[in-house]
């Protein structure tokens, strides 16, 4: 099991103290064009003291993932910082990954669970899903910074964390008609977080501090599923093949939670489970509730659903047993009314 070896939580909690904790001498700090900039004198007095190198990461892709790893990986650096969205975790973790030392994790939105997961997902490389690489050595949460976020980021770690629901159920399929692994606490553990966050979403709406520490706590241990498990089996199922589908065939539209959360929709009812409640909470919340409202159209949905079980043919789950004609999944898409 690969796990982060602290998790640091609250307000400011992005200081000198605790970056002094983990960094020494000197750092790579991997940030966004934005945040860096708007967040500067947060990151200048956090890291006083340290000598460090602010590199921007433009997108989450392997080139530039590898153009950075190639360019600072023998510079000697204690740690490389990610300080900035999912996009600029994804990389700093490839980074780290590549050079070989630790990554410490400071999100400034709740977009998505990999905060803490041992999992990258970069864009151009052969496959369109998350590759294991190490998990952060040290998470830190400045709830300071968190709040500041668009809040269309931080329901997106929610409709995330929904993904879970279903994702666990496509493991579970896998071992009982496949004999694959299955890790029941692993499982237990994603699956409380998804309803941890599905229980506690009152305040979300309005950036309260309680729900949005809860919302944080819950993708932290949705993270730390997938690194007990040693796989993304617990975080990502069908209703992620979905997404990553929409991301070939709709890209740009849409968050990542977005796209879960309405693929969970999907496919719980194909489960049986109760998806009326599950859609209730995203309308509750205020996540879209069709991919309509994020210019994703009927047929593009269509297409997703029927390409998604090529993505990963050997990650066995429900679309993979269920061998959905074009004329059933409109039918579905108009019942559920996403």
């Amino acid at each position: 099991m690969e796990l982060p070896e602290m998790v640091i939580i609250g307000d400011n909690t992005f200081n000198h103290d605790n970056m002094s904790f983990f960094i020494k001498n000197s750092a790579l700090l991997l940030t966004g064009p934005n945040v860096g900039r708007i967040f500067e004198e947060k990151i200048e007095s956090a890291l006083a003291g340290i000598n460090y190198k602010k590199v921007i990461v433009n997108e989450s892709s392997y080139v530039e993932a590898e153009k950075i790893a190639q360019r600072e990986a023998y510079a000697g650096y204690d740690a490389v910082i990610g300080f900035g969205g999912g996009k600029v975790l994804d990389v700093a973790k490839f980074v780290g990954y590549m050079a070989g030392i630790p990554m410490l994790s400071v999100p400034t939105s709740a977009s998505n669970d990999g905060i803490a997961s041992p999992f990258s997902s970069l864009r151009g490389g052969t496959h369109p899903y998350s590759i294991k690489v190490k998990p952060p050595r040290g998470v830190i949460i400045d709830l300071s910074i968190i709040t500041r976020a668009p809040k269309r980021y931080i329901l997106s770690g929610l409709g995330d964390l929904l993904g879970k629901f279903t994702s666990i159920r496509d493991w579970k399929l896998a071992w009982i008609e496949k004999g694959e692994y299955y890790g029941e606490y692993a499982s237990k553990l994603a699956y409380e977080s998804a309803r941890h966050a599905f229980t506690s979403t009152k305040g979300i709406e309005d950036l309260k501090h309680v729900a949005v520490r809860n919302l944080m706590e819950a993708l932290i241990s949705a993270g730390v599923a997938g690194g007990i498990a040693g796989s993304s089996r617990p975080l990502s199922g069908s209703e992620h093949l979905i997404s990553h589908a929409l991301d070939i065939i709709a890209p740009d539209k849409g968050t990542h939670g977005e796209k879960v959360a309405l693929g969970t929709v999907f496919i719980s009812y194909l489960y049986g489970m109760n998806w009326k409640r599950i859609k209730a909470k995203i309308v509750e919340v205020g996540l879209p509730r069709s991919f309509g409202e994020i210019g994703i159209s009927k047929d593009e949905v269509i297409k997703a659903i029927e390409m998604a079980p090529s993505l990963r043919p050997e990650r066995y789950t429900i679309l993979h047993k269920i061998n959905l004609t074009r004329e059933r999944i409109e039918s579905i898409l108009d019942e559920i009314k996403i």
